[in-house]
């Protein structure tokens, strides 16, 4: 998949200003998690003869795990006399539980944190996870993560993606002078949080989960869509330019 109008800007128009502090998604744009989730959620509904497809699970990224779990449920028909959120997610978690913490970074994640955080370029994440998933799931990572000014799990919030508050509360924690909302670049992998940080007056670059059908990708109304964070060029944001030896 190749980038569309990398910098957000039709022809003629005024470049946009430079931008001055980032905010990232997690699952499945910085950390691997997505695939875990598709297997886990799919074994649940074997035995309810239904099939987990990218239409469902684009309607449940992003979102906290209780709202994820009604959507899906409410999607594929099933009544609480069946299954429940609760006990949806109490399955679910209990077959996650083991693989979380082995959760790789995706392409380009590492390279371009360490980036930003070496420049002092102010960065966030906004994440659905809730606080003690995003410490399971970032067991391993530690010490980069800690390289965030600040870290909002959705259950700091109370209204989940595609509602702009999770965006809205990173934002408040970076360093004063507090960057406008149009200066704030998010990254995401998912259309509802597409959809929240753009409510939120955000620029937004749009990273599909390696097998999101391209529809779902090209539909959603980001500034830009990317393959991969490899193909991020931070110097066409008015961000500082990589200057390792990576391509």
């Amino acid at each position: 998949m190749e980038a569309h109008n990398p910098t957000g800007v039709a022809i003629g128009q005024e470049v946009p200003k430079p931008v001055s502090a980032v905010i990232f998604d997690m699952d499945g744009l910085l950390l691997d998690t997505e695939g875990a989730y598709t297997v886990a959620q799919q074994r649940i509904l074997d035995r309810f003869c239904r099939t987990f497809t990218w239409e469902l699970k684009a309607l449940m990224m992003g979102r906290q795990p209780q709202e994820g779990a009604r959507v899906l449920l409410e999607a594929l028909q099933l009544t609480p006399e069946e299954i429940t959120p609760e006990q949806f997610l109490a399955e679910r978690d209990a077959l996650l539980r083991d693989v979380f913490p082995d959760s790789p970074l995706m392409p380009g994640a590492e390279r371009l944190v360490r980036h930003l955080a070496a420049h002092r370029v102010p960065i966030a994440l906004a994440t659905g996870s809730s606080q003690s998933q995003f410490a399971l799931k970032t067991s391993k990572h530690g010490e980069l993560f800690g390289l965030f000014n600040r870290v909002i799990t959705g259950d700091m919030v109370h209204r989940a993606k595609p509602d702009p508050a999770i965006f809205l509360a990173a934002a408040e924690g970076f360093p004063l002078p507090q960057p406008t909302p149009g200066s704030v670049l998010v990254f995401e992998d998912a259309p509802n949080g597409v959809e929240a940080a753009l409510a939120a007056g955000m620029r937004v670059v749009m990273v599909p989960y390696p097998g999101m059908p391209e529809e779902i990708s090209r539909g959603c109304g980001a500034t830009a869509v990317f393959a991969s964070l490899e193909d991020f060029k931070p110097e066409q944001w008015g961000l500082p330019p990589y200057t390792d030896s990576s391509t």
